[in-house]
């Protein structure tokens, strides 16, 4: 791990924790609004708590740019080694599930997977 994950991690773990001690002490309040959690808070524990959680948001992204290594020396006259990427996504809208893919193995397997998700929200939802 480098420096920046680290740091992202520690500010994380704080600002969760100054979010406990606000939810003891009744600074902070929390609850859900349709399928969206959210946090309500006035004092310094939800201030430093939001600013450390943003704060770590933006140390662990810094980790993935400080790992992009740039080479001087490239020149387009000379060929580069390809390289390929399989993958895939499921996004559910709603009941309705989108599925995307690079090949068709990928794809099938999220197929299979997005109509077990929608049958779990179907079950789940139609239960509650």
């Amino acid at each position: 791990m480098n420096r920046y994950r680290i740091l992202s991690l520690i500010c994380f773990i704080l600002g969760v924790a100054l979010f406990a001690i606000g939810f003891y002490s009744g600074e902070i309040q929390g609850g859900i609004f349709v399928v969206f959690p959210f946090i309500v808070g006035s004092g310094v524990y939800a201030l430093v708590g939001f600013i450390l959680i943003f704060l770590a948001i933006l140390l662990f992204t810094f980790g993935f740019v400080s790992n992009i290594k740039t080479d001087e020396t490239y020149d387009p006259s000379k060929p580069t080694k390809k390289s390929s990427v399989k993958g895939g996504g499921v996004v559910l809208i709603g009941p309705i599930p989108i599925v995307f893919g690079s090949n068709w193995k990928i794809a099938i397997v999220l197929m299979i997977l997005a109509i077990i998700l929608a049958l779990v929200a179907f079950f789940a939802f139609r239960i509650l």
